[in-house]
């Protein structure tokens, strides 16, 4: 019976040094939160809902999205201690680069405005230039 009552005590000893040393071992982290505003072009703005958010930072190789809620709020929980670029993903809106440097378990926000790209038509016309007009011909029906 003490051997089992040791065996026991071991391996909770030991589960408890694992998960200390797993939460140990994430290191520090921050929260990176704002909203996405969108601007149409007559001017109006209105809330990003749905939005995908990409969040990037130097000291992590992968990427992080985040969709925006109905108010185009969006977080990023347990984010790196770095400097991370924010980028929207909207179409037929454009935002300049948006770069934060995070702090240690404080909460740094960033507000996403993204503006409607003005949309241009051209219409190129290539061939030969007409030299005889074709003649007209009248229905009989009126």
């Amino acid at each position: 019976m003490k051997s089992l009552h040791r065996v026991l005590i071991g391996a909770a000893v030991l589960t408890w040094l694992a998960a200390a040393s797993a939460v140990a071992s994430v290191g520090p982290s921050a929260t990176i939160a704002g909203t996405v505003t969108l601007t149409a072009a007559d001017g109006n703005t209105f809330p990003g809902e749905g939005v995908p958010v990409t969040l990037a930072c130097a000291a992590d190789p992968t990427a992080r999205t985040e969709i925006s809620d109905e108010h185009g709020a969006f977080r990023f929980k347990n984010a790196p201690v770095d400097r991370c670029s924010i980028d929207a993903d909207v179409q037929g809106f454009t935002m300049p680069p948006v770069t934060v440097v995070s702090v240690a378990g404080e909460m740094v926000e960033a507000d996403l405005h993204l503006v409607a790209v003005p949309v241009s038509v051209g219409l190129t016309v290539r061939g030969a230039a007409l030299r005889h007009v074709p003649k007209v011909i009248r229905s009989p029906c009126r």
